[in-house]
């Protein structure tokens, strides 16, 4: 059931230094790539990026020390002349690599990017200009151990019926 996963789920900005496979980021993506997207358009496209150097350099544009210590970094990429909701698109493609990431026992964590930090990202990855990017993936086996959501966590308080 779904509900496991997504009770894994939690955002790790700790990793161990333990490589992750292509069979594992490819199993990830795919996870990506079978995403909804607005009108069926599957213009999401992916960076993978494992050369420390490169981590280095993403890390000096967006400051987040779990960039450069994640073992592999996935970046969504969407073609804006095929996307008409192209953050919807990326971010609904990202969910799902969250979760799919958790079933394999990998952590994952939404790093946003700012406008600005796109500009530097898209310039050293060089994604083609008619492209969007709106978050990085960090992918690795968390250093501790994830405590999953409870029953506890969930608050019906905040289910509106009918009407708020």
């Amino acid at each position: 059931m779904i509900i496991k996963e997504i009770s894994n789920r939690r955002s790790v900005r700790e990793y161990k230094p333990d490589d992750v496979t292509d069979e594992l980021i490819i199993e990830i993506i795919k996870a990506g790539q079978f995403a909804p997207s607005a009108k069926n358009n599957q213009a999401v496209e992916f960076v993978v990026v494992r050369k420390q150097e490169t981590k280095e350099k993403i890390f000096e544009i967006v400051g987040q020390e779990y960039v450069k210590q994640a073992p592999v970094l996935i970046i969504p990429v969407i073609d804006e002349t095929k996307s008409i909701l192209p953050v919807q698109d990326l971010s609904v493609a990202s969910e799902n690599m969250f979760l799919q990431a958790a079933a394999l026992g990998l952590g994952t964590v939404w790093k946003n990017l700012r406008p600005e930090w796109e500009k530097g990202v898209k310039k050293l990855l060089a994604v083609p200009e008619q492209f969007r990017a709106v978050n990085i993936i960090p992918v690795g086996y968390p250093k501790n151990k994830i405590e999953p959501h409870t029953n506890a966590d969930f608050n019906d308080k905040k289910i509106h019926r009918e009407k708020w």
